[in-house]
């Protein structure tokens, strides 16, 4: 029996350590007499301790980086819709049926296409040149978006972005997968979603105010030209953290094999499940609300863009503090974290139904704030959870070809939530179409809640600790563990091992050479703080 120490998790918490014990609020520091001087430290602590997170999590900034840029590209059409549809020539319920309804279909519907061809592409290739092509196609459709002339070539450009989005998540989640262990990927996730969950915010301003001053076209030119720039780092940054298996069995390498054998598994199936029904409402939000409380509530695009504002800070609250907590209870009882998922997606639909219902009738501007921020706080918790449990019950080999059907799941909320909605709002009304749209976050809680009943029996997380090569572990033998602490020689326990694959060798990151020893820790004792890496 073996007792394995991931390198980068004891690395972390020794960085994280290093930077309280500076400030002097480790633990094992003496208090401060002054109290005043103690909530300095404190303050003064809080950015380093960010910072800390930052180098842990440091080579998920590329791919971070590439997700924030085309998710950028989406709201910039949405918060512009009136200004377009004036240019093409749409009037009143047309404008929701072509910009809402038809451009919704073709990006995700060629998301959806092509998530199968580049999911299936990243367990048989290199998962990083897969996300750099991906990355390089959706620049240059946003890019080619902003020198279109026809509602035609609008399609052709929102196509093209539709399909980089689709071929660089499944891939991009698959390399999350090969660099952190299962009770790690809830946070890491989380921490990729709070980088990239800036992209809708930092479009929308885009869209808002550029957009307003220098016309619709102006965004789409400077997040299409800072795309290209990011493919260009990705092909020189990121680096394989995986060897490609050329020893699979027929059944693997079979595409209808592999998924097959992923969909035996329940938790997969309402996984996926849950991504269809929770992404009409996601759809509802990013394509209808800024226009809708631009027009119906008159606060303009200017004002809408400040509520979605607020809705972006709830969402980045909301992601970082549910990627937390999904670990922290993951690590307790794995039913809890689909507990977590379908509490809080009952929670956040509870906001978004008063404000469409209120936007234009009696709510006040502050009201649309708070429960934008509110529904921020809890809506986006259930899908990076979601991710998570996905990766913990697909083999590695599987990933890629897993995330693509499940990107289609998503895509297919996506696409056919605002073709759906927008097809109510001629009988119904646009104020009784999205609220009926918000409630498909219901069913979407019920799957959610089913997981508690399926997540025991799918998960493979102790065979993936056993059997990955890419955790890159230090194994060291119990026995002389026990041997050494039993003879008082605690200290001695120390061993430096050559590491075996290159998951942590990347040019942003450390080299073999550099990595850090590691010292035993006892089976069954429990290490709660981060500078215990320090004081074995």
């Amino acid at each position: 029996m073996s007792l394995e120490l991931t390198r980068h998790g004891c690395h972390g918490e020794a960085h994280r350590a290093d930077d309280l014990r500076k400030i002097g609020i480790a633990k094992d520091d003496t208090p401060s007499k002054s109290p005043g001087k103690s909530h300095a430290r404190h303050c003064i602590g809080l950015p380093l301790l960010l910072i800390a997170e930052v180098r842990q999590h440091r080579r998920l900034i590329p791919l971070a980086m590439a997700q924030l840029l085309l998710l950028a590209d989406q709201p910039l059409l949405p918060a512009n819709m009136s200004q377009v549809a004036k240019e093409f020539h749409f009037d009143g319920p047309q404008r929701d049926e072509m910009l809402g309804g038809i451009v919704a279909i073709v990006f995700f519907t060629s998301g959806a296409l092509f998530s199968l061809i580049a999911g299936r592409l990243a367990d048989l290739m290199k998962r990083t040149t897969l996300v750099s092509g991906c990355m390089l196609l959706g620049a240059a459709g946003t890019f080619a978006n902003s020198r279109v002339q026809n509602f035609s070539s609008l399609l052709v450009c929102r196509g093209a972005v539709g399909a980089a989005l689709g071929g660089l998540l499944p891939a991009s989640f698959a390399i999350v997968g090969d660099m952190y262990p299962a009770d790690e990927r809830p946070h890491a996730i989380a921490m990729m979603a709070v980088i990239s969950g800036l992209g809708p915010a930092l479009g929308q301003g885009l869209a808002g105010f550029l957009g307003s001053s220098a016309g619709w076209r102006a965004p789409f030119a400077l997040v299409g030209a800072a795309g290209l720039l990011m493919s260009l780092l990705l092909f020189a940054l990121q680096k394989e953290l995986r060897e490609v298996e050329q020893d699979m069995d027929q059944e693997s390498r079979r595409y209808c094999g592999a998924l097959c054998s992923a969909l035996k598994k329940r938790t997969v199936i309402l996984t996926c499940l849950q991504g269809i029904f929770g992404c009409v409402p996601w759809a509802v939000i990013s394509t209808f609300l800024t226009d809708y409380l631009a027009t119906n509530a008159h606060l303009g695009v200017p004002g809408a863009t400040a509520v979605l504002f607020s809705f972006g800070i709830g969402c980045f609250a909301g992601t970082a503090v549910g990627g937390k907590l999904g670990q922290h209870l993951y690590k307790k009882d794995k039913r809890l974290q689909p507990w977590l998922m379908a509490l809080t997606v009952w929670g956040g639909m509870i906001p978004f139904f008063i404000l469409f219902s209120a936007a234009g009738a009696w709510g006040h501007p502050w009201l649309f704030h708070l429960l934008a921020l509110l529904g921020g706080l809890m809506a986006p918790v259930a899908g990076g959870n979601a991710k998570a449990i996905l990766l913990n019950v697909v083999q590695s080999r599987s990933r890629g070809t897993v995330f693509g059907v499940y990107n289609i799941m998503d895509d297919l909320g996506k696409g056919l939530g605002p073709a759906l909605v927008s097809s109510w709002v001629r009988p119904l009304g646009r104020r009784s179409s999205f609220m009926l749209g918000i409630l498909f976050w219901l069913p979407c809680g019920l799957f959610c809640w089913m997981m508690t009943r399926t997540v025991l029996r799918d998960d493979l997380s102790e065979i993936q600790a056993e059997e990955a090569p890419t955790r890159d572990p230090l194994t060291i033998n119990e026995e002389q563990i026990e041997s050494s602490c039993d003879k008082g020689e605690w200290h001695s326990c120390e061993a430096t091992v050559s590491p075996p694959t290159s998951l942590y060798s990347s040019s942003m990151g450390d080299t073999p050479s550099t990595k850090p020893q590691a010292r035993a820790v006892p089976i069954g004792k429990a290490v709660d703080e981060a500078s215990s890496c320090d004081e074995c």
